[in-house]
């Protein structure tokens, strides 16, 4: 393969990776921008009522889940019927917009047989899909 074939795969790829990473962006910004105005709005009741919370602010982490009756880890999906979980949402979907990216940069990488880079993508989904689901933890 010369190098000017090379060159224009490797700028057709990053502009391809900038165009997802940029139409995923501003998604996430509509949802969370949406799932505020839901929120403040009143619209959706929120789980833990507003006037509660800077006491339960003070807690530690294990005494406000006891206070307030939240989940923990991925439990927040059930309460997206929440005003103040609906946010969650668009958190989440900022933090998968990597993902995506990457998953539609895969194709491309393969297609090139670019294998030190497919290794390198693939190896970041699964170490970012694992810390989504909880398999990978924080250090105690």
């Amino acid at each position: 393969m010369d190098l000017k074939h090379r060159d224009e795969q490797d700028q057709r790829l990053q502009e391809t990776y900038a165009r997802w990473l940029d139409a995923a962006a501003k998604l996430c910004f509509a949802v969370s921008l949406g799932a505020l105005i839901v929120y403040a709005s009143g619209t959706l009741a929120p789980f833990v009522p507003l006037a509660d919370l800077p006491t339960l602010w003070r807690l530690p982490v294990a005494r406000y889940l006891a206070a307030t009756g939240a989940p923990s880890g991925w439990g927040w999906v059930s309460l997206l019927g929440s005003g103040d979980y609906l946010n969650l949402l668009g958190i989440a979907a900022f933090a998968s917009v990597s993902v995506v990216c990457y998953l539609r940069a895969l194709p491309m990488l393969i297609r090139h047989r670019d294998w030190h880079y497919v290794a390198i993508a693939a190896a970041q989904l699964v170490v970012l899909l694992a810390a989504a689901s909880g398999l990978i933890s924080p250090l105690r």
